[in-house]
């Protein structure tokens, strides 16, 4: 799990989680919520992927204050059935890992979590066994309107789906994750540029025209064929993308992950996803505790937040064709510059100040002046360099 993906794991956990605490009340009411602060909350998947593990440990704060709570010098470790302990460094901001290769990750092993807090409290989970990958038969999408309360009359874009199956029948609990990457292009080419001198006929030394965006995809996903027939997912809906940015304006890929779950894990995070997903007053419906797998040992009046579990997981990339629709780009302001004294009020802080050659009607040209991030596409925070997994 990426680390923008846990944030918005740990938040919704911190939130929901002391929300489900309080007393179900059909009526919309003010709950007093101080007992719920300075929570340990703990997020933390063992996938069969070798590689970097981690953990994240934080603190829950008032429902009026979204800041992430960072827990700070903790003792981390990962204990499996067979007698191994892997220890977790401290990486700083609250995050836990450690390197694991494929010998230590074996399906039909069982794990466990232990987090010692920096007063010296234990915190144990339940040991947990790592299922099996599970398969994605495919990933599709449909360009059209999703309709919602906020857009009555539809909001345009791409809706993405999964198709799932475990023919053996033993894996019937399923949790998604994505990660978007989108091509995306300034908008002008810069022809002139102003450092407190006037350089004309400019041109960046490296590609500033594409750029590529990486992201994790907020939201969690879940479904079961628990109740089913047959243990097969169909058209198993994931993120939407509108055409309210410009990310299907070129290229667009989604790389989702499917994970196994455990039937606890799987209500612990269904629970989740249903409580994130209410609408209207945040007290109109009534909400219920999700209980975790995480428990304090050395003092049990004390609560942890959280579930550790444990998944196989598996993958499939999708690449989308460009939107039908128009989508919205990012606003550029203009300005025009009919000479260098239409340059002097830029404050150095503003630059490098970039321009592009407007043609007349008469045939001249005409300086404009607009955003950094409208030239240069790096300042939006993306890569110039192709992704290696990246089809145009």
């Amino acid at each position: 799990m990426k680390q923008s993906e846990r944030k918005y794991v740990a938040g919704a956990i911190a939130i929901f989680m002391v929300i489900g605490g309080l007393h179900r009340c059909v009526e919309p009411f003010n709950p007093s919520v101080e007992k719920y602060s300075d929570l340990l909350v703990i997020d933390a998947t063992l996938t069969d992927e070798p590689g970097v593990q981690k953990v994240t440990v934080s603190r829950t704060s008032s429902l009026n204050d979204s800041a992430f709570i960072p827990e700070i010098g903790c003792t981390v470790t990962i204990l499996d059935d067979v007698g191994n302990i892997y220890d977790l460094s401290d990486g700083g901001n609250g995050r836990y890992a450690a390197n694991f290769n494929s010998e230590q990750l074996q399906t039909g092993t069982s794990y466990m979590l232990r987090v010692i807090d920096n007063s010296g409290d234990v915190f144990e989970s339940d040991y947990q066994k790592l299922l099996p990958p599970p398969k994605i038969d495919s990933v599709t999408y449909r360009y059209g309107p999703k309709y919602t309360p906020e857009f009555p009359e539809g909001l345009l874009g791409c809706q993405f789906y999964v198709n799932a199956s475990a023919p053996g029948g033993e894996m019937k609990f399923y949790r998604w994750s994505m990660q978007e990457t989108w091509e995306y292009h300034s908008i002008y080419q810069v022809g002139a540029m102003w450092d407190g001198a006037l350089h004309d006929n400019y041109y960046f030394k490296e590609n500033r025209t594409i750029c590529w965006m990486t992201k994790e995809v907020p939201g969690i996903y879940t479904a079961t064929t628990r109740d089913m027939a047959g243990n097969v997912l169909k058209n198993i809906k994931l993120n939407y993308v509108s055409v309210g940015s410009d990310r299907l304006k070129f290229r667009y890929s989604l790389l989702v992950r499917e994970y196994s779950l455990s039937p606890e894990a799987y209500e612990f995070w269904s629970g989740l996803e249903k409580q994130t997903q209410q609408t209207g007053g945040l007290y109109e419906t009534q909400p219920y505790m999700l209980t975790g797998n995480i428990s304090c040992v050395s003092n049990p009046e004390k609560t942890a937040l959280g579930f550790f579990s444990t998944s196989g997981v598996s993958k499939k990339r999708i690449f989308v064709k460009r939107s039908p629709y128009p989508v919205r780009d990012i606003v550029c302001s203009s300005d025009t510059i009919r000479g260098t004294g239409d340059l002097m009020p830029y404050p150095p802080s503003s630059y490098p100040v970039y321009m592009y050659y407007f043609i007349l009607p008469s045939g001249g040209l005409m300086r404009v002046a607009s955003n950094q991030r409208c030239f240069d596409c790096l300042v939006r925070g993306g890569t110039n360099v192709k992704p290696d997994f990246w089809e145009d």
